[in-house]
């Protein structure tokens, strides 16, 4: 007598609901570490940009006793992106003096 039975009963959607849980406990943890290492890969990158620029800027300015850019304002034109070079995480990038290394408050330099 199937016919008068109509839709799940309590043990069946607790089932659902502690296999929904198990699913979101693993996933979670996962996906803030997917976003981590992203913001950490893009952060990589923009340094890496905001270097080639102050070499850039150091070759242009070779002529004036080798002259390092001091500040990233320096490098407004030569990065054409310029203001949507931000550290993921909203860290702040500096030039490290007499030098093409740029470091950021929040990730630091693997290697």
């Amino acid at each position: 007598m199937l016919r008068n039975q109509r839709g799940f009963t309590l043990v069946e959607l607790m089932i659902v609901i502690v296999i929904i849980g198990v699913l979101a406990a693993i996933a979670v943890p996962a996906y803030s570490s997917y976003v981590s290492k992203a913001q950490e890969r893009t952060c990589e990158a923009n340094r890496r940009t905001i270097s080639t620029a102050a070499t850039m800027y150091y070759i242009d300015h070779i002529e004036n006793d080798n002259e390092y850019a001091t500040d990233i304002d320096d490098l407004k034109g030569y990065l054409d992106n310029f203001d949507s070079l931000k550290c993921p995480a909203g860290g702040e990038y500096e030039l490290v003096e007499d030098s093409f290394d740029v470091t950021c408050s929040v990730h630091t330099t693997n290697g």
